[in-house]
């Protein structure tokens, strides 16, 4: 990996985004302009009224060559004036170097004149410095990050890194495969359904050979299904064609489905995107579309000939998207017990901070989960019930109040802990330790959300796990690796919550 030296303006974001870089790889980070001030004792703006920008700029090539000098992997962050000097752009050459590029009338916007000698406290100036470094800085691997949150350009910036690191998942019921770049490996003769976001992000490693569909779980309705069949025949698509799902549990979903009923079903693999589809939507073979409000109700099981999973892809997430996964990969480690969930014990916040080392073995503990309750019950008669953990309460928030499902499941997990903790299933130090966690992970404004009970158990009755009128199957957490299914009156439910 050796060094990574990130160059821009000021205001580009290169020290946050070092920052959240370093926590990724579990590598160092330096930051220039910090290394100047704190071997002078002073700020940058008092540096260049007592010294002069001269003295500045030759200690900034000092800088850079005693960091060249070290042997360990670094991410860098500079000061936006290093390009300044030839010599410190020759040494850049020599390095992984990008150029975050933000468009300069963004530039102002950002930007704060506080310690900032070269704009005199007026952010009109900043114009005028991009306009002078602009073919300086794009002589360097150019990375434009303007319409992009920390997130989407720190995936960005990691894509352009040759990481390409495999983990293997041991299964001979599902082929899977965790390998970091795969995104840009897509087979070009594949036909791709993805979506408008996964696609303003990642479509550049894509063919043409793409069909975009809208973003979210609308997508998953028998409109949408008709549409995809109408292209394929357009394009003379036949059964031995691939088609390819690349995006998060709704086209994966959606994809399996279409697949699996094109011509009687075609081939059909996926590229999951988020960490939900990573580690559920797309294990397992459930494929399926949404009618009225009622998720999944229409659907097939049918494995995908692979599953590639890029947990590169993971970077660019929203916060709550990606914590919907995490709330997810808890429910399998509490299922798993013992390794795995004491390894998610000890490794949240690294999981928190998406480092990929951590976040790789995540993943993998997470599918293997799924894939041997899968194995035993493929026709979801019996075990794999277990995986409704926090769905029974779950999948009823979730139609009820159209928060995204991940959280109304870490929502399910907890009103249904409280459910066994009440009838002495669950002892009192078990409770609390998984009640603290899912605190952690679901945030307050959805805890405490005010609930229609009414309309909740309406949707908990006409769940598709439900089997009569009057009672309903539930996985019991009794501790972490010991879960049962039981039948539970809906009376009992509904005076739980």
């Amino acid at each position: 990996m050796s060094k990574i030296f990130l160059i821009g303006m000021m205001g580009s974001g290169k020290t946050t985004l070092a920052k959240m870089i370093s926590k990724i790889l579990s590598i160092p980070y330096i930051d220039t302009d910090e290394e100047i001030e704190k071997s002078h004792h002073m700020e940058i703006k008092e540096i260049f009224e007592k010294k002069g920008e001269i003295y500045f700029r030759k200690l900034e090539n000092q800088i850079l060559e005693s960091l060249l000098k070290r042997r360990e992997d670094l991410v860098v962050s500079t000061g936006g004036g290093i390009i300044l000097n030839p010599k410190n752009r020759e040494l850049l050459k020599n390095q992984k170097t990008i150029y975050l590029k933000v468009d300069p009338i963004e530039l102002k916007n950002r930007v704060s004149v506080e310690n900032r000698p070269l704009l005199l406290n007026n952010k009109e100036k900043i114009l005028e410095i991009y306009n002078q470094r602009k073919e300086l800085y794009e002589i360097f691997e150019t990375v434009d990050i303007t319409s992009l949150n920390e997130w989407e350009a720190t995936a960005k910036i990691l894509y352009t890194l040759n990481i390409y690191e495999k983990l293997e998942i041991d299964s001979s019921f599902q082929k899977v495969r965790i390998q970091m770049g795969a995104l840009k490996l897509v087979p070009k003769e594949w036909i791709i359904f993805t979506n408008e976001k996964v696609n303003s992000l990642y479509g550049n490693f894509f063919s043409n050979k793409k069909f975009i569909f809208p973003n979210g779980e609308r997508v998953k309705d028998i409109s949408y299904v008709s549409k995809a069949y109408e292209q394929l025949l357009e394009n003379n698509v036949s059964r031995k064609d691939f088609l390819c799902g690349i995006g998060g549990g709704t086209i994966t979903d959606f994809t399996g489905f279409v697949a699996s009923t094109y011509k009687r079903g075609m081939n059909f693999t996926f590229y999951p995107t988020t960490l939900l589809a990573q580690i559920d939507a797309s294990i397992g073979g459930k494929n399926g579309i949404d009618f009225k409000k009622y998720k999944n109700v229409v659907g097939t099981i049918n494995l995908p000939n692979e599953v590639i999973i890029d947990p590169l892809s993971l970077l660019s997430l929203d916060e709550e998207i990606y914590r919907e996964g995490l709330i997810e990969g808890y429910k399998m480690a509490l299922i798993a017990g013992r390794d795995f969930y004491s390894f998610f014990k000890e490794n949240l916040n690294e999981l928190l901070n998406r480092n990929l080392e951590k976040l790789s073995n995540f993943i993998k503990w997470a599918v293997e989960e799924k894939i041997r309750i899968v194995q035993e019950d493929f026709r979801d008669i019996g075990s794999r019930s277990f995986l409704n953990l926090g769905h029974t309460l779950g999948h009823a928030f979730e139609a009820s109040t159209g928060i995204a499902h991940g959280l109304s499941v870490g929502w399910g997990l907890l009103k249904e802990l409280e459910l066994f903790k009440k009838y002495n299933l669950t002892d009192e130090k078990c409770y609390q330790e998984i009640k603290n966690t899912l605190e952690y992970l679901v945030s307050e404004n959805i805890r405490n959300i005010e609930i229609n009970k009414e309309e909740l158990f309406y949707y908990l009755i006409n769940d598709k796990k439900a089997e009569n009128s009057k009672k309903i199957k539930i996985p019991i957490l009794k501790s972490p690796g010991n879960v049962t299914l039981e039948e539970i009156e809906y009376s009992v439910l509904k005076n739980s919550l």
